[in-house]
C-alpha cells in the first residue's frame, strides 16, 4: 500500500517588511513527524533581531527548515540506490568483451517490490542490484518497453510492505514552484537537493548509441534548478508534499556536471509507462509515421485551438509508406484527435500509438488551413531501428584479420598486421570503450557515426553539413577535455577536412599520443548553428 502524505492545512504565507525573500510558516509533512511545539510558536529566548528582521520571522524560518527536514526524512526509505552491470558477450573468436558497471538511481512505485528507473540506468543491463536506504541488496529483474526511446523502466524485486511514493498530477505544475531531488550522485546515496520548477514543456534530443544513432527523444520535460548530476538518474524529483512529479533524467551541462539546468520525465508520463510495464510486461507500440511538433501558443490562439500537434515531416524509411501520409495526412496539418483521444501535444500524439493497437484504422482529426478534417488511418507496427554501425571496439570483439581489414580498409601505412595484433591484444584484455584501432596511436575518446537523415532531422544539423557525428564523449578523454559533446559534428581534424567517420578514423592513425590540433566541429540546437574550433590535446 502506498504511503499518504496529508497536505499541510492553512499554509500562511507572509511578507515580512525587510526581509526580502518574506517567511513561510509550514505545518509539518503528515508522516508522523510532528513539528515540535516549540517551532510552532514564537520562541521564548532571547534572539536579538538582526537588520530589522522580527524574531517571529526567525520563528517561521524554522518551521519551514523542520518542514523540508521532515520531507527529506519521508521520502527517504522510498529511494533506492541501483547498480547496473553489463557483461558483454565473449566475440565468435573467443576475445573477451569488458565489464561495463555503472550506478543510478530509482524510487519505489509500489509496496510490493515495483521501482521505477531510467533505462538508460539498467536497459542493456545482465545484471541489477537493488539497494534500500537500510542497507538490504536484492537482485532486480528489469521490465523494459523495446521502444525505449521514451527512457523508463521498472526492476522487480522479490520484497513486500515496502514504503512506496505516490504521483502526483504534473499537469498542474507551475514554474517557481519548490522542488526536491533525491538520488545517488556520483554514488553518494540518499542525497537529497532543493530547488524550484524552472519551466515545462522543454523538448530534448540527446545521443545515445545504446539505443539508436539518432538517441532518445524526450518531448515534455520538466526543467530545474535542483541540483542533479551523474547517478540521480531514475530518482525522484518531488513537490513539497512528497509526491512524485518527474523522474530525473539529464542535465544541461558544458562541463559534465550540475549547471542548475537538469531535466526530469514529467510524472503523468510517468505513471503511464511504468503501470503499461507492470500489468503487461511489455509496451506495444504501433505506428502512424509522422514527425510531429508542439504549437506556440500565439498559433493556438490565433487558431483558437487549445492544442494540437503540427505535422513537420515524415520519417525516412516511411517516405513513401507512412501510414499517415498514405492516408492524406499533408505536412503542416494539425492533429486534434486521435480515435478518441484528443491531443493537446506531441506528447500526447505519441501516447496515442500505445492506446490504439497495430492494424488498427483509426479516425484521424487534423485542421488544415482552417478547415477540420477527418481521415482514416490504418496504425502498423512499430519495429524497432536496427543500431549503427558502432565505430569502437566494444562493437567488434571476435573481428578476424580480414573482417578487420574491410572494416579498415586504408590508412595503416603498411602496419596492418600491429595494428590488427594490438586490437586483438586489446579485446583480449578488456580494452577501453570508444578507443580507435591503434598501435602506440592517440585515442580522441569518441563514439562516432556518419550524419545520417534521421540525425539530420532529430538534431537540427543543416543539409550540406557532413563529417564525423559523436554519439558519446568518454570522461576524462582528450575530447571531454577540450570541451567536445555528444551531438557535435566533427568536420575537420588538423588540416583534414572530415566528411565520415570512416575518414577520422584514419585520419586519426597519423596522430601520435601528446600531439596537439586544431579540431573544428559544428554544434547545432534548433534555429542555431555554431561553427567552433578546439584545441584537442590528444592522450
Amino acid at each position: 500500500m502506498s504511503q499518504k502524505v496529508k497536505t499541510p492545512k492553512g499554509v500562511i504565507i507572509t511578507l515580512a517588511a525587510g526581509f526580502g525573500l518574506g517567511a513561510i510558516t509550514m505545518a509539518g509533512i503528515g508522516s508522523g513527524i510532528a513539528v515540535p511545539k516549540a517551532f510552532a510558536q514564537a520562541p521564548q529566548v532571547s534572539v536579538q533581531p538582526i537588520s530589522g528582521v522580527k524574531t517571529e520571522n526567525i520563528a517561521t524560518l524554522r518551521d519551514l527548515d523542520e518542514s523540508f527536514a521532515n520531507l527529506a526524512e519521508f521520502v527517504a526509505p522510498s529511494v533506492v540506490d541501483i547498480r547496473a552491470t553489463s557483461n558483454r558477450a565473449t566475440g565468435p573468436n573467443g576475445a573477451r568483451m569488458p565489464v561495463r558497471q555503472g550506478e543510478g538511481s530509482g524510487f519505489i512505485i509500489r509496496s510490493n517490490g515495483y521501482i521505477m528507473t531510467n533505462d538508460h540506468v539498467v536497459g542493456d543491463a545482465n545484471q541489477v542490484k537493488v539497494v534500500l536506504k537500510d542497507g538490504r541488496e536484492y537482485d532486480g529483474k528489469v521490465i523494459r518497453a523495446e521502444d525505449s526511446s521514451g527512457d523508463l523502466a521498472i526492476v522487480k524485486i522479490e520484497a513486500k510492505d515496502l514504503p512506496s511514493l505516490a504521483f502526483s498530477d504534473s499537469s498542474q505544475l507551475r514554474p517557481g514552484q519548490l522542488c526536491m531531488a533525491v538520488g545517488a550522485p556520483f554514488g553518494l546515496e540518499n542525497s537529497v537537493t532543493f530547488g524550484h520548477i524552472s519551466a515545462l514543456g522543454r523538448v530534448n534530443n540527446i545521443p545515445d548509441a545504446s539505443v539508436t544513432q539518432q538517441g532518445r527523444r524526450y518531448a515534455d520535460m520538466i526543467q530545474t534548478d535542483a541540483s542533479i548530476n551523474m547517478g540521480n538518474s531514475g530518482g525522484p524529483l518531488l513537490n513539497i508534499d512528497g509526491q512524485v512529479i518527474g523522474v530525473n533524467t539529464a542535465i544541461y551541462s558544458p562541463s559534465g556536471v550540475s549547471a542548475g539546468i537538469g531535466f526530469a520525465i514529467p510524472s503523468n508520463q510517468a505513471k503511464f509507462i511504468g503501470n503499461m510495464l507492470i500489468e503487461k510486461g511489455k509496451i506495444v507500440r504501433s505506428v502512424i509515421g509522422v514527425y510531429p511538433e508542439n504549437l506556440k501558443e500565439y498559433e493556438k490562439k490565433d487558431m483558437s485551438l487549445t492544442g494540437g500537434a503540427r505535422i513537420v515531416g515524415f520519417p525516412p524509411e516511411t517516405q513513401s509508406a507512412s501510414p499517415a501520409k498514405k492516408a492524406g495526412i499533408k505536412e503542416g496539418d494539425i492533429v486534434t484527435k486521435i480515435g478518441t483521444t484528443p491531443i493537446n501535444s506531441e506528447l500526447d500524439l505519441r501516447n496515442a500509438m500505445l492506446i490504439y493497437a497495430p492494424g488498427t484504422k483509426v479516425p484521424v482529426e487534423v485542421v488544415r488551413a482552417g478547415k477540420r478534417l477527418t481521415l482514416d488511418v490504418a496504425l502498423e507496427e512499430y519495429k524497432a531501428p536496427a543500431k549503427p554501425q558502432a565505430q569502437n571496439l566494444q562493437e567488434m570483439p571476435g573481428m578476424d584479420k580480414d573482417e578487420f581489414l574491410k572494416r579498415f580498409p586504408k590508412g595503416f601505412d603498411g602496419r596492418e598486421e600491429d595494428v590488427f595484433k594490438e586490437f586483438r591484444k586489446q579485446m583480449e584484455q578488456g580494452g577501453g570503450e570508444g578507443q580507435e584501432p591503434r598501435a602506440g596511436r592517440a585515442q580522441l575518446g569518441v563514439s562516432i557515426g556518419n550524419v545520417t537523415d534521421e540525425i539530420r532531422k532529430s538534431q537540427s544539423i543543416p543539409s550540406g553539413v557532413e563529417g564525423a557525428f559523436i554519439s558519446s564523449v568518454q570522461p576524462d578523454s582528450s575530447a571531454a577535455n577540450a570541451g567536445l559533446s555528444a551531438g557535435d559534428v566533427i568536420t575537420q581534424l588538423g588540416n583534414k577536412k572530415i566528411t565520415s567517420a570512416d575518414e577520422l578514423i584514419t585520419e586519426m592513425e597519423r596522430v601520435k599520443p601528446g600531439d596537439t590540433k586544431p579540431l573544428k566541429i559544428g554544434r547545432y540546437t534548433k534555429g542555431v548553428s555554431q561553427s567552433l574550433e578546439k584545441s584537442v590535446t590528444f592522450k
